[in-house]
């Protein structure tokens, strides 16, 4: 069973390594980022889910996914609004920690490599996006609009450069670049500019671009379009020829090493970023994460909706996976609570190494 992650983490240990020895630049990771997200992860989305019958894709295990993730995340804000004084958008900041999953650079190879079928992942990708991130966005500008009208501004709310999550997608790519998209494969993040303080006609007109970029979210994330496109074909019985469909294979090849290289590149602290160890904000979102959103999905998963075999290792595989960097994204866009946002990135995504190789060996085949 550890055979089956040790490639995973050996490509993302050298892609941490290249950063760390100064092999390869910020430039070097937001092109592999940008190229990963872009054309890799849909080509190979695509590729894949054009062959699945429309009836085969998993609306039961997606079920047991999302119910985790909306237990998870509600049980968080919920728990946030007692306990966490100050804006509302960093509640909303420490859910997101908790419970929004990282499905675009480690998710699409965890789906490929270990369970050898893409569709689960794909729905959870179209998931948070057109369903979790208005939702999130929605909470996150009317708490930044509140702090706009009071004046106020959250203690660290600072700069997104040369954070780990500064290369954050919206769940759908590898970090690297600062799109919005879902990533170090991240869902689609409304873009990088700072939420409007000032009020008046100014502060209104960001809000309301801020929300035609989140309707137009679904046809500007190349992971959900790859998505779309592959269901819609199947729907229609097209199997591209071999002449096009072969393009998009080899070029899908390369999605695997190419997104896990780009997450161990984003995993390197840089000297303005240095290593701390995490306060107990970052402790719980972090466990919360990678402990018991796996655990609620396959409780969910088993004895609410009697999956079994693979299709449990699937959805609880996939619910462990770490917090999506775009809950950094979203925190530097609304000016909530970025060193949470960070850390929680950080911690979940190299104790998941272990979490995730646990899963595999306790549920998988003998």
């Amino acid at each position: 069973m550890f055979a089956a992650f040790a490639p995973i983490w050996m490509i993302t240990a050298l892609g941490w390594g290249t950063m760390r020895f100064g092999v390869l630049t910020r430039a070097t990771q937001q092109a592999l980022a940008n190229f990963t997200f872009l054309i890799a992860i849909p080509c190979v989305l695509f590729s894949s889910l054009v062959k699945v019958p429309l009836g085969e894709l998993p609306l039961r295990p997606l079920a047991a996914v999302a119910l985790s993730t909306l237990a998870i995340g509600l049980a968080v804000y919920l728990a946030a609004r007692r306990l966490m004084p100050g804006p509302d958008g960093d509640r909303v900041i420490a859910a997101m920690a908790a419970a929004y999953l990282n499905a675009g650079n480690l998710g699409v190879p965890v789906a490929l490599y270990v369970l050898k079928d893409a569709s689960l992942i794909m729905a959870v990708l179209v998931f948070q996006t057109i369903l979790l991130t208005p939702l999130i966005v929605g909470r996150l500008d009317a708490s930044a609009h509140r702090l706009a009208q009071a004046g106020g501004s959250p203690p660290d709310a600072g700069p997104a450069d040369g954070a780990v999550g500064d290369e954050g997608r919206d769940d759908g790519g590898p970090g690297g670049g600062g799109r919005g998209d879902g990533g170090a494969a991240s869902e689609g993040a409304p873009g990088r500019r700072r939420h409007d303080r000032r009020g008046g006609s100014n502060g209104s007109g960001a809000a309301a671009g801020r929300w035609r970029r989140l309707a137009m979210l679904p046809l500007r994330t190349p992971v959900i379009l790859g998505s779309l496109a592959g269901v819609t074909a199947s729907a229609a019985g097209w199997l591209p020829p071999e002449w096009l469909l072969r393009p998009l294979e080899l070029l899908g090849g390369a999605a695997v090493p190419a997104a896990l290289f780009a997450l161990g590149m984003s995993l390197h602290q840089t000297e303005g970023t240095a290593w701390r160890l995490p306060g107990r904000d970052v402790v719980a979102a972090v466990l919360l994460k990678v402990v018991a959103q796996p655990v609620a999905a396959y409780l969910i998963g088993r004895y609410l909706l009697h999956l079994d075999g693979p299709a449990l290792l699937a959805v609880t595989l996939v619910a462990g996976l770490p917090t999506a960097q775009n809950t950094f994204v979203y925190a530097s866009e609304f000016r909530a609570s970025t060193e949470l946002s960070r850390n929680a990135i950080l911690f979940s995504s190299l104790l998941s190494m272990g979490t995730l190789t646990l899963i595999l060996w306790l549920l998988g085949p003998a």
